[in-house]
């Protein structure tokens, strides 16, 4: 997750894009998002690599060589925003994957010019550090997070029976324990 700092008051202003947005979907604080729930409640059309005519280009882009392969990039018909999204990735892969570029059409990001090779958008340091941050806010609020700690601390959940039933990856999940600080604060009320 990001090594980097974000500029001053950014990780509050990431938290009030996703909890904003968890009222107007209804979403209760402490469940997690789902990002394909999310793209059709922003009228972002999500567009799957599958669904696309076969072709060099897309036979390229599904490949997946020495770990690195294309994951998703978020394009633009003039000011409308979409997602091209690689859906051979496994499933909570494509969930970060999704929030990620969903992130960047918040933040109002616009990358610069055409794909690059590989299938890689190219966006300036700070507009991928925000949405390497928001992307993981957006799927698990800081409420989630601390019920996330508590069910594992309890048993109720591995952090792998977690990230199952949530649909994100064990790593989103560590990451956002550890970013609001589960352990310290719920020790600190017991």
């Amino acid at each position: 997750m990001p090594k980097k700092q974000a500029r001053r008051g950014f990780i509050k202003e990431a938290h009030s894009w996703a909890s904003d947005l968890r009222t107007e979907m209804q979403i209760a604080d402490d469940a997690p998002m789902r990002p394909r729930d999310l793209c059709c409640h922003l009228g972002v059309p999500l567009i799957l690599l599958s669904s696309l005519p076969d072709c060099p280009e897309r036979t390229l882009l599904m490949e997946q060589k020495r770990g690195t392969h294309f994951s998703a990039a978020v394009c633009f018909d003039r000011t409308k925003a979409f997602i091209l999204l690689n859906d051979a990735a496994e499933p909570k892969r494509q969930a970060s994957d999704i929030a990620h570029e969903i992130a960047h059409v918040l933040l109002g990001h616009r990358p610069f010019g055409p794909f690059l090779p590989g299938g890689i958008r190219a966006f300036s340091d700070t507009d991928e550090l925000e949405a390497e941050i928001l992307g993981p806010i957006l799927l698990i609020s800081e409420s989630a997070a601390l019920l996330a700690y508590r069910q594992i601390q309890s048993k109720k959940h591995s952090l792998a029976s977690l990230s199952d039933a949530w649909g994100v990856t064990q790593d989103v999940i560590r990451w956002r324990i550890n970013a609001v600080g589960a352990s310290k604060r719920i020790r600190s009320v017991a």
